[in-house]
């Protein structure tokens, strides 16, 4: 009776236990380690310069503020009521509006008001307006939601949608990007949750551009043990790229872009597409939108003289320089109609 009772722990205890210690051992040797998230901070002086929405998931909060990445890179920045960052010199009250929709890149996140590539544009075309209503996070829906407030204006024309590759997973608001946003950014200061509490992020699941919303407070949560098991952090991340492979990334994103490229069209505005960063997945997009007017930067974003790298990945001044006259002929081309 002894020897089956012992029989039965080893097959019932020893064994599992034994065999997930070896998974795990054998997991951390092949390199998958434990859920770490790169410390990232961000300082704002007065705080809350970006707050939480219901319906674009991040707004900007009106006001003056002195910005600081990871206690090394500072930059001032202005926001003006409505979600644009101010552009200096663009107080034209009778030019021609030219909008600028996109993401972090494109809203200047690591330089001044001065120094990202609308602002530089602006001095390149001063008989025009620019508007800068790119937004941390942003992704080709929360563009889309944009542009049909502003096609209400009579003073648009041009429309330049600066894309980047990192806008597939945002459109469809993959686990991925779940992951990336709600544990990265909610390390980044101590005022994100409440701040965030009642923002809700916009996303399509299809081509018909209906927009679900995602609520803040329940975008993703790690599994129990994540933090400390290398298995557990290997299963989550199995499970979320299965998931994410269900979602058409780039069709959605290809809809969402006809939907705006039209939208101008009966409007009478010029519209463009910047790719900033070229990948196989935009080449793809490029094909599928025959007839789009798109310009392709070729950003190298690997690059310390264009970029603020160390300290934040985003383009620097000498980086939003170069991109100001990339699209300044791009922009000259819509203008005149070719």
């Amino acid at each position: 009776m002894k020897n089956r009772w012992r029989t039965i722990a080893k097959w019932c205890f020893l064994y599992p236990v034994v065999f997930v210690l070896c998974l795990e051992l054998a997991l951390r040797i092949l390199g998958w380690g434990t859920f770490y998230v790169d410390d990232y901070s961000i300082k704002a002086e007065p705080k809350n310069a970006f707050i939480g929405h219901d319906q674009l998931g991040i707004q900007l909060n009106p006001g003056e503020y002195e910005i600081t990445l990871n206690d090394a890179l500072r930059f001032r920045t202005t926001h003006a009521a409505g979600n644009y960052r101010i552009i200096p010199g663009s107080e034209h009250v009778e030019a021609p509006e030219v909008l600028m929709l996109g993401c972090s890149f494109t809203y200047g996140y690591g330089v001044n008001d001065d120094e990202n590539f609308t602002a530089l544009l602006q001095k390149e075309f001063p008989d025009l307006s620019f508007k800068n209503a790119g937004v941390i996070g942003y992704g080709t829906v929360q563009s889309l939601m944009q542009l049909r407030e502003e096609v209400k204006n009579d003073a648009l024309k041009v429309v330049l949608l600066n894309f980047s590759s990192f806008h597939f997973m945002r459109n469809g608001l993959s686990q991925t990007y779940r992951s990336n946003l709600k544990m990265g950014y909610k390390r980044s200061s101590a005022e994100v949750e409440s701040l965030m509490k009642q923002a809700r992020f916009p996303y399509v699941t299809s081509c018909n551009l209906d927009i679900a919303y995602q609520p803040w407070e329940t975008m993703y949560t790690n599994w129990y043990g994540r933090e400390w098991s290398a298995i557990v952090n290997w299963r989550q991340l199995a499970d979320d790229r299965k998931r994410d492979a269900e979602i058409d990334e780039l069709g959605i994103t290809r809809c969402l872009i006809s939907e705006i490229a039209a939208l101008c069209q009966q409007r009478g505005i010029a519209f463009g597409l910047v790719c900033l960063d070229s990948t196989a997945e935009t080449e793809q997009l490029r094909n599928a939108l025959p007839g789009l007017h798109w310009l392709d930067t070729s950003f190298d974003f690997s690059s310390e003289m264009l970029t603020n790298l160390p300290h934040d990945s985003h383009p620097g001044a000498e980086g939003h320089q170069y991109l100001a006259k990339k699209i300044k002929p791009f922009i000259n081309q819509l203008l005149n109609g070719n």
